[in-house]
């Protein structure tokens, strides 16, 4: 196997740090006394549309696939992704913990596959720790670092209209409520900017803990 191959292989691996993080949401997920209820007016006009959970699932592709263009392109932009999902995860469940939320959803109607889809959201995530939403965090996050390496106007029109469909894919599957998305767009753009400041990523013990991982790829021009 060529250094360029292990060095992917090795970022794909260091994926599983999510499914492992995401042990601390399955624990906190779980209904606790003083559950906060954070809808306002606006969630009210928002109707429950089960179309919509084609968008809500596609999420589990759209960060696995961007996770892994970034571990093929790019090792820096790979691990600041990962970094901030991580980070940007770890900072929700604070907010489960301190200040746990619980989302009202509707009675399911019918038997078409779209309420089907609906049925199966519900059975594997309970309506509690809702602010800020993990998908609007993590949708976020994938754009922002795709739009910021792609100077491409195809690669940026998918991806802003992948994130939107998410992030309205949460209000009408009844998942979250409007300032859950509004908290995950707040955490998303902070995380974003703390692992895209240099600063950090030049200091010397950063440089050492990347030179393991990174590999440059001659010739490679992300602007193409």
């Amino acid at each position: 196997m060529s250094d360029k191959n292990r060095q992917v292989m090795i970022r794909i691996c260091c994926m599983i740090i999510i499914p492992l993080v995401s042990i601390i949401h399955v624990a906190l997920n779980t209904y606790r006394e003083n559950m906060h209820n954070i809808s306002i007016i606006l969630d009210d006009w928002i109707p429950f549309v089960p179309a919509f959970s084609i968008p809500y699932l596609y999420w589990f592709l759209y960060v696995f696939a961007g996770l892994l263009y970034f571990a093929i392109m790019d090792g820096k932009y790979y691990f600041r992704l990962l970094g901030s999902i991580v980070v940007g995860m770890c900072l929700s469940f604070v907010f489960f913990y301190f200040y746990p939320t619980t989302v009202v959803r509707p009675e399911i109607l019918g038997n078409g596959l779209m309420e089907r889809s609906v049925a199966y959201i519900y059975s594997m995530d309970n309506p509690y720790n809702c602010f800020p939403s993990i998908h609007v965090l993590n949708a976020m996050l994938v754009t922002m670092f795709l739009c910021s390496y792609r100077k491409s106007l195809r690669v940026w029109g998918v991806s802003i209209f992948s994130c939107a469909a998410i992030i309205l894919s949460t209000l009408f599957v009844k998942q979250h409520y409007v300032l859950d998305a509004v908290g995950g767009i707040i955490l998303s753009t902070g995380v974003y900017l703390f692992f895209m400041n240099e600063n950090f990523w030049n200091s010397i013990p950063m440089q050492r803990v990347m030179a393991l991982f990174t590999h440059p790829r001659p010739g490679n021009d992300p602007n193409i």
